[in-house]
Formats: C-alpha cells, sequence, structure tokens
C-alpha cells in the first residue's frame, strides 16, 4: 500500500491578533490517535490492548502483516510465532495471551525472522517477494519490512515486525516512530499486568485475612457460662476484617465457683493485633486455677513482654465474679473504667490500673470490690466505643456511653443496644476507626 500523505495545516486568525491557529480538521489521524490512546486504557486483557493498537495503525497507515515472536527462553537463533496476521486481517497463529500459552507453541529456527532478530535492535529491510523458509508461501508478495524489539517482559512478545507488499512502505522516520509506539503500548501492557497482579496479590492477601478474621472469632466465647443469678451480652464489632479486641467469660478451672471475665484491645488493626488476641487467648486457656484479677493481668503481661511483642501492647481489664456473695473483684492495666448502672444512676467504676500489657516487666494495678446488686449492669467497653468519631471528628465520649446506658431499657443485650444505637446516631456515615466492643454483666432481681 502507498505511503499516505496529508497536505500542510492551514493556519487561521485566532481571537488574540499575535496568534494564529492551524486547522487540523482536515487531518484524520489525530482523532484515531486520541481514539487508540482511550480504548488503550479501558482494555483489561493484553489482546485488546495489541488488537486496538494493529486496528488503529491499520486505520492510519494502511494495514500490513504483522508477525510477533519471543526470542526469551529460546536458543539462539531461535523463536517461537505468538501472532501471526496477514495482510487481509486472517489470524494464522491464534494470539498468545500469557506465558503458559506461549510455552506450548513450537520453536522454529531459520529464514526471515531468525534474520531479523539475531541483534536486539530495530530493523528495516527490502523483500526479493519469494517465499520464505519457515514462513513459507505467506511471505510470496511481501516487499518491504520494520521490526522493532519489545519491552522486556511486557507481553507475551520480545518482537513486533511489520511486511508489506509496497518496497518503500516505510521510512527512517517511521521505523522510528514505529518504536516509540510500540514501546508505549508495551508499557500499558506492562502496567496492566503490574496491577493484574496486583489485584491478585490483593485478592489472596484479603482471602487470608479473612480466615484469619474467621479464627479470631472462633476464639471469642461461643456460649457464655452460666453463672448463678447474671445476665450477659457482648457486642463485637471489628474496624477491619481481623481485629484487636477480645473478651471471655470462663469458670474457675480449678472449680472454686468464680468465674472470670477479661476485656482487651491489642494496639493496631488487622493480622498483626490478631496475632496478639491468639495469644491472649493461649494463655487464658492455659490457666489451671483462676488467680486474683491483678495476678491475671501480671501473668499475661509476663508472658507477651518475655515475648517481646515489638510496638504492640494490649490494655486489659480483669475481673473475678463470685456468685456465693455477689462481688466483682476488678483490676485494669491501661483500659477504660468501666460503667456501673444502679438504679437511676450510671457511674464510672474509678480502678487505679497499670500501664498496657507487654510495655513493662511489671503492672501493679490495684484491685478494687463491687458489690453487685440486683438489677445493677456493668458494662465493660474498649476505647473504639468511646472514640467514635464523626466525620468532624467529634468523639462519642463517656458522657454519651453514660446516657446511653442510663437511659437503656433491662437487660444486659438491652444495654448494649441502647449504647450501640447511640454510637451509630452520633457517627452517622462515618467509618468507624477502631474496633469496638463491649460485654454487659447485669445481675438479675
Amino acid at each position: 500500500m502507498p505511503q499516505r500523505s496529508f497536505p500542510d495545516p492551514v493556519f487561521l486568525p485566532g481571537a488574540i491578533p499575535s496568534v494564529s491557529l492551524a486547522d487540523l480538521s482536515g487531518n484524520e489521524r489525530i482523532p484515531l490517535l486520541l481514539k487508540l490512546t482511550h480504548k488503550l486504557f479501558d482494555q483489561t486483557q493484553d489482546s485488546g490492548i495489541i488488537n486496538e493498537f494493529a486496528e488503529a495503525m491499520g486505520k492510519i497507515r494502511g494495514r500490513s502483516c504483522m508477525v510477533m515472536v519471543r526470542t526469551r527462553d529460546c536458543p539462539p537463533g531461535s523463536f517461537r510465532i505468538t501472532r501471526w496476521r496477514t495482510l487481509e486481517g486472517a489470524e494464522l497463529v491464534e494470539p498468545a495471551h500469557h506465558d503458559a500459552q506461549v510455552a506450548t507453541l513450537p520453536v522454529r529456527t531459520g529464514g526471515l525472522i531468525s534474520l531479523v532478530v539475531e541483534h536486539e535492535h530495530p530493523r528495516m529491510a527490502r523483500l526479493e517477494g519469494g517465499a520464505d523458509p519457515v514462513l513459507g508461501e505467506w511471505t510470496r508478495g511481501l516487499r518491504s519490512l520494520v521490526a522493532t524489539p519489545l519491552p522486556e517482559k511486557s507481553q507475551p512478545a520480545d518482537w513486533l515486525i511489520l511486511m508489506d507488499m509496497a518496497e518503500n512502505r516505510w521510512s527512517l522516520e517511521q521505523l522510528e516512530t514505529l518504536v516509540l509506539q510500540a514501546n508505549l503500548v508495551g508499557v500499558v501492557i506492562r502496567n496492566l499486568n503490574i496491577a493484574r497482579r496486583l489485584r491478585e496479590a490483593t485478592s489472596y492477601i484479603q482471602n487470608e485475612i479473612d480466615q484469619i478474621a474467621e479464627i479470631q472469632r472462633s476464639l471469642l466465647p461461643q456460649q457464655f457460662p452460666q453463672i448463678p443469678g447474671i445476665e450477659l451480652a457482648a457486642s463485637y464489632a471489628t474496624f477491619d476484617r481481623a481485629g484487636g479486641d477480645y473478651y471471655d467469660v470462663f469458670a474457675d478451672p480449678a472449680g472454686s465457683g468464680r468465674y472470670g471475665f477479661l476485656i482487651a484491645d491489642a494496639s493496631g488493626h488487622g493480622p498483626s493485633a490478631a496475632v496478639v488476641v491468639a495469644m491472649l487467648h493461649a494463655i487464658v486457656a492455659q490457666l489451671t486455677f483462676l488467680p486474683e484479677p491483678a495476678e491475671l493481668l501480671e501473668e499475661i503481661n509476663r508472658r507477651l513482654f518475655s515475648r517481646r511483642i515489638g510496638n504492640s501492647f494490649v490494655t486489659a481489664l480483669a475481673g473475678v465474679y463470685d456468685p456465693r456473695n455477689a462481688t466483682m473483684r476488678l483490676s485494669g492495666a491501661g483500659h477504660p473504667h468501666p460503667m456501673l448502672r444502679r438504679g437511676g444512676t450510671v457511674a464510672e467504676v474509678m480502678i487505679e490500673g497499670g500501664p498496657p500489657l507487654g510495655i513493662l516487666d511489671k503492672v501493679g494495678s490495684e484491685t478494687i470490690e463491687t458489690l453487685l446488686a440486683p438489677e445493677d449492669t456493668l458494662l465493660l467497653y474498649t476505647d473504639g466505643v468511646s472514640e467514635g468519631m464523626t466525620m468532624d471528628h467529634q468523639l462519642f465520649g463517656v458522657e454519651r456511653i453514660r446516657d446511653a446506658l442510663l437511659h437503656a431499657p433491662q437487660g444486659a443485650q438491652g444495654a448494649l443496644d441502647a449504647v450501640n444505637a447511640a454510637l451509630k446516631a452520633h457517627i452517622g456515615h462515618a467509618k468507624p476507626s477502631d474496633d469496638q466492643t463491649m460485654l454487659a454483666v447485669r445481675r438479675r432481681a
């Protein structure tokens, strides 16, 4: 096909006297190139990008015979044909879309292509129009060739080769343009492949995190022990798939009739916090007897401190309840104070706690004892509740927890529902910035 030419642009006077704008309305190639650019970035497959590029170049320059070959992983002088499209647009070799397909293609050697790809730099050649030892009769009548190597690992091909019937089909300037265009397309494909690998890696990681979250939830109590005279309810919501909050209620393994309570918050979010939670669960599960709450915190701290959990730490509140005298003994480690609803009042149970667990070798928390009277409700919670934030960074705060608990209906679950409803109403459409966990302990009337 003869080389296409376009007239020089006409410059028209514009609104500014010193500026004359070129009239490009008669140029057919610029709209095609702009359309190609948009289509390239809309493609999600290598083959789609190559097809759009080949189609656009055919419209701009006229259709050429196109051969794409892979030389990588082949013996010197050998190649695999990854695509072969004739002047008429017939596909003689089904386009290879990925390395697995390329590996099944036959390795060829000799002929025109071996000569072209002998050295990795662009080629321009005149052909005699005869049959090729490798390509056969399909090269008969072809009189000109241009070829360019493609970016490393950009697609299942290392070379783009174009052939045509016209002897002077391409100029050196057109070869330079082809090199630039082919490599730009290669960059688009490479970025597409990088994005696809990132999506695959992200999907794999998210699946792993989902499994971690499922395992983590299995560590929480599947059902509460039956504590005489006590009603329990829990609320657990993670900021991410896997969270760093933990709670447990368990009977004394030694059979004393007392019950242990623990609510904890590992710093950070996601898998790292979930691992710390798993450590907490393992420590509690290994207890052979229920110690005093301060001693329980010291035991957990000793284990975490000896493991050197990096920059992580854990705030925690431990309790021991004795149903025989309805007393709850409490100790804390950097954790929010629990709330006690009694009659028409709600007040924080102030505990002189120690530092969060895992930071120092000792916690040194005091232990306080409170009597749970009939219909008293004790609310334990993590700071994700009190620090729930609106879009304009207004905290939910302790006072709103107190007010919601004060006006909550009777019952442990009613207390949690009231606080959660108030929290949701406060933060609106804002995304929670931390895990939100609550444990309500109510003494029946």
